[in-house]
C-alpha cells in the first residue's frame, strides 16, 4: 500500500474521531434560548445560568419573579417534574405500561390529585394568582423544543403535557406523603395492612425518595454577627438532582437565596434579607383501627387507564376525614389519618418564608400539611426552633434538631465542636466521627481480652478494632468490624449494648456476637480482613427512577438502564451517628440506605448559601469516569458567575 494512500487513511480517522468528539461533547441543543416571549409576564425579567448548576432571577415583582422560577423548574428538572406529576396524578400506567397500575390505585387512594384540585378552588386570589404565575413560566418552557429533544423525553416518544396550577399542589402533598414514615411491617394481628403497605413501599422505590427522617438542622453561634445554619436534607437513593438552588433579586427588596423543589413553589431552605429557615419537610400519618360506623362512610370511584389494559376502576373508602385502607373484621378496619386527606396548602407559608406573598411584614400562615419542624435564624442571629421536632438537643453555643435516634449523637459532636470556638459548617459537616462508637468502645473491647481460640482472621479482627478511632471513613477496617459485631448483638440480644450494660453474663454474649460477626464477615468478604472496608460494606448506591424499574416499564429499557442510566456506585462513607450522616447496618431506614442528601449552610445574616450535592448528567461524555470518587465541593450560590442568560419577555399581543 502506497504511502499517500497511508495518509490518506489516517487523516480520515482523525477526521471521523473528531467528528465523534464533537458530535459528542456537543450533544443536542438543549441549551436555553436568549429570549423566550411568555404570555402573561408583565415585564423582562432575566434568568442567569449559572456554571455550577444554578441560577438567577432578576425581576421587577413577585408576580414575573414567580413566572421566572416555574420557567427554571422546567428548562432543569423537565424529566424529574414529568415522572412527578404521573406518580401524584395516578396515571403512570397510562404513560410507562399496566404493571404500573398498582402504584396508580395508592395514589388514586391517598387522594394526592383530588384534594389537589379541591385545595385549589378554595385558594383565596392572592395566592391562586402567584400559582397560575409559576404555571406560566413552567408550561412554557415544558412546551419548549429544547425540552422535547431530550433523551429521556425521545426515547419514550413523550411530550410533556400542559401543567396545570394544581398539577402543583399535587406535587406538594407527594412530597409531604414522602416525607411520612413508612408503614411498618404487617403482624398476624393487623394483616389487613399488607394490600397497603406493599403499594405504599412500591411507589416509594419507584421514586426512591425515603429517609426523610434522617434529616437534621443546626446552628452554632460564636458571636451574634457569626451565627451559622446548616440544613441536611436526606433525599432517599435517587440519582436524578432534586433541588434547584436559586437567587431572586427585586428592586428594592434584599436578594432572597434558596433551596427550592420543582414542581411547585416550595423552599425548604434559604436567606430573604438577614432571616435564614430551614425546615426538615416531615409530615405525619397515622394508622389507626376503628369501628366502623355506617353514619360515616362514603365512596368515591376514580378511573384508571393503563395504556394497553382495561380501565379499573378504584374505590376510595372514607370514614369521616379518615381513609380507609385495610380490614380487620366484620365490624373493624384500619384507616389513615394525614392532613393531605383533606383540602388545605401549605403555599402560603412558603411563599411568605421567601417574601413572594406580596405582604411583607406580615406573620406568616401556618404549615397544614409539612410538620414545619425546623429552625429560624432572625437578623440578630438569634435562633428560634420551628415545629415540634422529636429531637432538640441544646448546647452552650449550638443547637441541633432532628427526627431520628441518631440525632442525639450528631449534637453531642456538635457541641463538643462548638465549646472550642466557632464552627466550620463545611468542615464539620463532613466530620465522619461517631460519638456513638466512642461511647461505647472503651466499655466493650475489654470484653474480647478473654477470647480462647481465636484464629488468625478474628485475632486480626479484633486487632483493627482495638486501633479503631470510632471515624468512619472508606477505609477503615474497624468501623466495619465494629458495625457487625453491633448487629450481631442486637440480633441474639434484642438491642443494641450500652456503656452501662448490666446484664448477667453481658461479656459472654459479647464475646459470642464478635464470633458471630467474624464468621458472617469472612462468609461474605473472605479471610482477608485488609478487604474489609467500610466503602465496600455499605456502598453508596443511588438509582435512575423509571430506569431502575425497567421490569415495570412495558418498554423495554435495557439499553440505556444497562449504560448511560445504569444505577451509580460510590464508596461508602460517614455513619448515622456523625455529623456527616451516613449509613449504618444497625438501624437501616426501612427502604433501605438513603445516600442521597443535600446539605447547605449559611455563615451570617447577609452571607451566601453553600450548598454540597453530587450532581451527575447523564448527557455528559465520560460522565461516569469523571465521576469524583470524593464528596462534592462546594458551591457558594450568589457568588456562582452565569455562562448565559434568557431574557423572558412578555408574548406580543
Amino acid at each position: 500500500m502506497s504511502q499517500r494512500l497511508y495518509l490518506g487513511l489516517t487523516c480520515a480517522l482523525i477526521a471521523a474521531g473528531g467528528a465523534v468528539l464533537w458530535w459528542a461533547f456537543s450533544g443536542p441543543a438543549t441549551a436555553p434560548p436568549s429570549e423566550h416571549p411568555i404570555d402573561g409576564l408583565r415585564d423582562t425579567t432575566t434568568v442567569g445560568w449559572t456554571n455550577r448548576h444554578t441560577a438567577t432571577i432578576d425581576a421587577d415583582d413577585d408576580i414575573d419573579a414567580l413566572t421566572a422560577l416555574g420557567y427554571i423548574h422546567g428548562m432543569k428538572r423537565a424529566w424529574t417534574l414529568t415522572v412527578w406529576r404521573h406518580t401524584a396524578l395516578g396515571t403512570l400506567s397510562a404513560t410507562f405500561g399496566d404493571e404500573l397500575v398498582p402504584i396508580d390505585r395508592h395514589a388514586r387512594r391517598l387522594g394526592l390529585a383530588h384534594h389537589a384540585r379541591r385545595t385549589y378552588n378554595r385558594l383565596d386570589s392572592t395566592v391562586r394568582k402567584r400559582l397560575r404565575a409559576y404555571t406560566r413560566g413552567l408550561n412554557t418552557a415544558l412546551q419548549s423544543g429544547r425540552v422535547h429533544q431530550r433523551e429521556p423525553f425521545l426515547y419514550f416518544d413523550l411530550v410533556p403535557q400542559r401543567w396545570a396550577p394544581w398539577h402543583s399542589l399535587a406535587i406538594e402533598r407527594l412530597m409531604a406523603w414522602t416525607g411520612t414514615s413508612p408503614v411498618a411491617k404487617a403482624t398476624p394481628s393487623d394483616s389487613g395492612l399488607a394490600d397497603f403497605r406493599t403499594a405504599d413501599r412500591r411507589l416509594r422505590h419507584w421514586l426512591h425518595l425515603h429517609g426523610r427522617s434522617r434529616s437534621v438542622a443546626w446552628a452554632t453561634r460564636g458571636d451574634t454577627s457569626q451565627t451559622a445554619l446548616f440544613a441536611r436534607h436526606v433525599l432517599g437513593a435517587t440519582a436524578d438532582p432534586v433541588v434547584q438552588e436559586v437567587v431572586l433579586r427585586r428592586p428594592g427588596t434584599a436578594p432572597t437565596v434558596t433551596a427550592t423543589l420543582p414542581g411547585a413553589p416550595l423552599f425548604p431552605t434559604g436567606r430573604a434579607g438577614a432571616h435564614r429557615w430551614t425546615y426538615l419537610m416531615s409530615s405525619n400519618a397515622q394508622l389507626t383501627p376503628v369501628g366502623l360506623d355506617s353514619t360515616q362512610a362514603r365512596s368515591r370511584h376514580e378511573r384508571i387507564a393503563p395504556a394497553r389494559g382495561d380501565e379499573q376502576l378504584v374505590e376510595v373508602q372514607r370514614q369521616g376525614t379518615r381513609v380507609r385502607v385495610g380490614s380487620i373484621g366484620p365490624d373493624s378496619a384500619w384507616v389513615l389519618q394525614w392532613p393531605g386527606l383533606r383540602a388545605g396548602t401549605d403555599l402560603p407559608r412558603w411563599l411568605a418564608t421567601a417574601n413572594l406573598d406580596g405582604q411583607r411584614g406580615k406573620a406568616p400562615a401556618d404549615f397544614r400539611l409539612m410538620q414545619g419542624d425546623g429552625l429560624r435564624v432572625d437578623s440578630t442571629g438569634t435562633w428560634s426552633v420551628q415545629g415540634q421536632p422529636p429531637v432538640v438537643d441544646r448546647g452552650p453555643a449550638s443547637i441541633l434538631v432532628g427526627r431520628s435516634d441518631w440525632a442525639t449523637y450528631q449534637a453531642r459532636v456538635l457541641h463538643a465542636e462548638a465549646r472550642t470556638g466557632p464552627v466550620d459548617p463545611a468542615q464539620r459537616s463532613a466530620g465522619d466521627s461517631s460519638a456513638w462508637a466512642a461511647a461505647l468502645l472503651p466499655a466493650l473491647v475489654p470484653s474480647l481480652d478473654a477470647l480462647s481460640n481465636a484464629d488468625s482472621t478474628t485475632a486480626d479482627a479484633r486487632s483493627y478494632l482495638r486501633n479503631w478511632d470510632a471515624v468512619y471513613d472508606p477505609a477503615s477496617i474497624g468501623a466495619v468490624v465494629f458495625e457487625e459485631w453491633m448487629r450481631a448483638y442486637q440480633q441474639a440480644v434484642g438491642h443494641l449494648p450500652s456503656p452501662t450494660d448490666s446484664a448477667f453474663f453481658a461479656a459472654p454474649r459479647r464475646r459470642r456476637a464478635f464470633r458471630t460477626a467474624v464468621d458472617s464477615l469472612t462468609q461474605r468478604y473472605g479471610t482477608d480482613v485488609r478487604r474489609w472496608r467500610w466503602e465496600r460494606v455499605v456502598s453508596a448506591r443511588r438509582y435512575f427512577p423509571v430506569w431502575a424499574a425497567d421490569s415495570l416499564v412495558a418498554q423495554d429499557l435495557s439499553a440505556l438502564s444497562s449504560t448511560r442510566f445504569a444505577p451509580l456506585n460510590r464508596p461508602g462513607q460517614g455513619h448515622a451517628s456523625a455529623l456527616s450522616g451516613g449509613p449504618t447496618r444497625v438501624d437501616p431506614p426501612p427502604l433501605g440506605p438513603a445516600p442521597a442528601h443535600w446539605s447547605g449552610w449559611m455563615r451570617r445574616p447577609s452571607g451566601d448559601l453553600t450548598v454540597r450535592r453530587l450532581r451527575f448528567d447523564p448527557a455528559d461524555f465520560f460522565a461516569r469516569s469523571l465521576l469524583s470518587r470524593d464528596r462534592p465541593t462546594s458551591v457558594a450560590v450568589q457568588q456562582a458567575p452565569a455562562e448565559h442568560t434568557t431574557r423572558l419577555v412578555p408574548a406580543a399581543p
